[in-house]
């Protein structure tokens, strides 16, 4: 996988766009020690809020990102893309290593974008949280390839199946558990 297009556009945002204000906030942006804390705030904010059904949500959350998660981890294995920082001259690598694995699709998009999608549609009604979370992915998405680590087509492809599994998983957790009042808070 080898386009033209996609790395001119890697070279445009990891080059282009380089300044001191996104290399310091893109690589806090990918970073699981930002993420995480957020993450099990908010799952145990919905678990006091709404209770069992809290614990259910959560979990449907869990499996959207298992699967997602899992299933890049299988596509790369398949795909064997090597990332921009192994492959591109002059790369600005802004995080302190360059992975050793395969980049395409990028398990961060992939992984944000299962979890924005399914709380996008879970709390729909909340138009500051659909923005807040999509808005989340998309930045995380950016940073991976600012920081030099993925071309755009990953992050890309990333986000297109990250959104379907968040909206699959949504799709069962509404036939399993159901959809009501309880979530138009």
């Amino acid at each position: 996988m080898d386009l033209a297009f996609d790395h001119t556009l890697f070279r445009a945002i990891n080059q282009g766009l380089a300044n001191p204000v996104l290399d310091t906030l893109c690589p806090v942006l990918r970073n699981k020690y930002t993420w995480f804390p957020i993450y099990i705030g908010g799952s145990l904010y919905v678990i006091y809020k709404y209770h069992m059904r809290g614990v259910w949500m959560v979990a449907f959350a869990g499996l959207a990102i298992l699967i997602a998660d899992q299933g890049c981890v299988l596509m790369k294995t398949w795909i064997h893309r090597l990332r921009p920082c192994h492959l591109e001259a002059g790369v600005r690598l802004v995080i302190d290593k360059c992975s050793d694995t395969f980049s395409f699709p990028s398990n961060h998009s992939t992984n944000h974008f299962a979890l924005s999608v399914f709380v996008a549609l879970l709390f729909r009604q909340s138009r500051l949280l659909v923005v807040l979370m999509l808005l989340w992915a998309v930045s995380v998405a950016f940073s991976q390839v600012y920081v030099g680590i993925h071309y755009p087509v990953d992050v890309t492809a990333g986000a297109l199946i990250g959104a379907a599994i968040g909206f699959g998983v949504y799709n069962v957790y509404a036939r399993v558990i159901g959809v009501g009042k309880w979530t138009q808070n």
